[in-house]
């Protein structure tokens, strides 16, 4: 095994920045030293989680305050963060907003289609995405019938789930005429309902009304090596998936791009690269990728450990590429300070800083990267670090100073070293200087008010570094 294979300290910040919401001390001392793989798989469930947010008995932004919470409690479960970090990238490439669909319900069990999918098999993820009631809601699916087709969920399954709009040689993957005819595929889709105390109520399944289905003959991708015709569609009214050769889902994944590559695994594997790594990688990573994923015959595990192992996720371009979103700002600050905390605030902090969790704001999801760091958006971020640095009540926010000083530093030197490297954060010589003169002029082991004032303060300093702002 080289030597590069295994684990520095400032690597398993890296995976576990990227990979999850950030390490704990403990992961630090666990998992430095440790090869790739074996802390890769330690990292990723082997298996999906059936699980879903609480259900709620009403649709208001209080209850939707309850769901986030319990959300971002799952994104600090040690055993299922990973998994949790993939479920935030799945509600971000197949998008529904609370603004739109405004059922908590059908959101939240979305949310757990995300979770059980998460590690699984994408063609299966996307078949379920598309009988989903929040999405169908949100694109428009139960309004798409056979005598007044709407192409909105048709045109999105193509351009942002599974093929994208253009391939890695600037081509369209795909024409106005196919948005049309994979519109009719996916007609017919019918939210169930009941009567319970004189209303109708909806059940939480979706069914096929034959009658609103469109039976007749589609042409997919006409004049190509992967056209496809026959009545296409997605699912009968008995609740079984269409044969393989007439089935809408299958048929994305039998697209070839101009360069008679598999469509959908490069754009996938392009986009789970971005999200872990860094923007705009190679055709000849993607395509290693790429290879990976349909070898895996579209198994996400095994695509996203290549990612999480290869040579490219850890060198200097990988590092420090991207901002953190919200979520990673605000659980990596709540973990470097090993903070006590209900999480009760923390769903409105995170959506000041732009990430409303189940409302993201349009068919594209979240913007990334610098969209993060506007002044708006970072002076909220200043805000949160204020509240967690001051925190006395684990009902909000309980942070010990205490607990974070090293005994062994005797002046504020080793000790502001002390403190990057508990944060995982490199900087330039002046940075440093001043965060020593800052510290400068009481007595860390002595000195209470010292201890309630500057060395709260240099928490607040340490978390908006712009070297803190970026993974």
């Amino acid at each position: 095994m080289p030597a590069t294979d295994l684990l520095t300290r400032e690597d398993v910040f890296h995976l576990l920045r990227r990979a999850a919401f950030g390490p704990t001390q403990k992961d630090l001392a666990k998992l430095e030293g440790k090869s790739r793989a074996s802390a890769v798989d330690q990292l990723l469930p082997s298996k999906g989680r059936k699980k879903s947010p609480p259900r709620r008995k009403d649709d208001n932004r209080d209850e939707l305050r309850v769901i986030q919470k319990w959300w971002l409690k799952q994104m600090q479960s040690k055993k299922w963060r990973a998994a949790e970090k993939l479920t935030l990238f799945w509600h971000d490439h197949f998008p529904s907003s609370f603004d739109v669909v405004d059922d908590l319900e059908s959101l939240a069990n979305q949310n757990g289609v995300f979770r059980t999918h998460a590690l699984g098999n994408f063609r299966d993820m996307v078949f379920a995405v598309a009988r989903d009631a929040a999405m169908l809601d949100y694109l428009d699916g139960f309004r798409n019938q056979k005598d007044a087709p709407n192409e909105n969920f048709g045109r999105e399954v193509m351009e942002l789930f599974v093929l994208g709009v253009k391939d890695l040689a600037g081509n369209d993957t795909y024409t106005q005429d196919d948005v049309v005819q994979m519109a009719r595929c996916c007609t017919g889709f019918v939210a169930e309902t009941k009567q319970k105390k004189n209303r109708t109520v909806f059940t939480g399944n979706v069914l096929i009304e034959p009658s609103r289905f469109d039976d007749g003959a589609k042409v997919l991708f006409a004049g190509t090596g992967h056209e496809a015709s026959g009545n296409i569609g997605v699912e009968n009214a008995d609740g079984l998936p269409f044969p393989t050769a007439l089935n809408a889902i299958d048929v994305l994944f039998t697209h070839r791009d101009t360069d008679g590559r598999p469509t959908a695994a490069r754009f996938i594997a392009k986009k789970l690269w971005e999200w872990y790594a860094y923007p705009d990688p190679s055709a000849a990573l993607i395509d290693e990728l790429a290879d990976i994923f349909v070898a895996a015959g579209y198994e996400i595990r095994p695509l996203v450990h290549a990612i999480l192992t290869h040579d490219e996720f850890y060198s200097a371009a990988s590092r420090e590429s991207t901002a953190k979103t919200p979520v990673d700002f605000a659980l990596q600050a709540i973990s470097s300070l090993e903070a006590k905390t209900k999480l009760d605030e923390v769903p409105d902090f995170v959506r000041f800083m732009g990430m409303d969790l189940f409302n993201p704001p349009s068919v594209n999801g979240w913007n990334h990267s610098d969209a993060w760091l506007s002044t708006s958006r970072f002076l909220e971020r200043f805000d949160f670090a204020q509240q967690l640095a001051a925190g006395r009540d684990k009902k909000i926010f309980k942070v010990t100073p205490k607990k974070l000083l090293d005994p062994s530093a005797v002046s504020t030197g080793p000790m502001v070293d002390g403190l990057l490297d508990r944060m995982g954060v490199s900087v330039p010589d002046a940075t440093r200087q001043a965060l020593i003169d800052y510290l400068d002029g009481g007595d860390a082991l002595s000195d209470e008010e010292w201890l309630e004032t500057k060395f709260r303060g240099v928490f607040v300093l340490l978390l908006t570094l712009p070297e803190y702002q970026v993974h």
